[in-house]
């Protein structure tokens, strides 16, 4: 809701539009699921708004977690509606994948889960943006790394060429650059 006041954002080399929404799936960090649904309501509801909506991905996803179709949403575990949301989004054919925070506030087996569910559904040749503060537990799947510090670039850089230039991990470089 809020305009910039500085800077660009684009897309594919497009601004912000119904074209580049088309080929961009986001994850928020806060529930947006619609608890008077059951699952497969709110799966359908979700697949008509994308067209690269792939629904066998979602049944494999959802069988392999167990989670039923006929739950009513508003029963679901909070964890649960978290896995749910990122079934959704990683069940589109994206081109680009944006997720907020997908591993705050979990437990370590779901974090594992996450990630996994993250690297191997997402579309081949698609891009991955993860946002997070829990950059040790993600360091494995990195392949670039940008840090911001109080709305400034502090660190935009390959990260094998932070680890060899720094000689330390990546968790290790975010820890000094947002030391108190």
């Amino acid at each position: 809701m809020l305009q910039p006041n500085d800077g660009t954002i684009l897309i594919d080399g497009k601004a912000p539009s119904a074209q580049t929404k088309a080929i961009t799936a986001y994850l928020p960090d806060a529930n947006y699921l619609i608890n008077w649904m059951t699952v497969e309501q709110q799966v359908k509801y979700y697949a008509d708004f994308f067209k690269d909506f792939n629904m066998a991905k979602c049944d494999e996803l959802l069988n392999r977690l167990q989670i039923y179709k006929k739950q009513k949403i508003k029963s679901l575990s909070k964890g649960t509606k978290e896995k749910l949301g990122l079934i959704l989004t990683m069940s589109r054919d994206a081109q680009l994948y944006i997720l907020d925070e997908p591993i705050a506030g979990v437990d370590p087996a779901a974090r594992d889960f996450i990630l996994d569910t993250v690297m191997n559904n997402r579309a081949e040749g698609s891009t991955i943006f993860l946002c997070t503060h829990l950059i040790a537990d993600i360091e494995p799947i990195l392949t670039h790394a940008i840090f911001l510090n109080r709305g400034r670039i502090a660190l935009d850089a390959p990260v094998a060429e932070v680890k060899e230039k720094e000689g330390k991990s990546l968790d290790e470089v975010f820890r000094e650059v947002f030391k108190w």
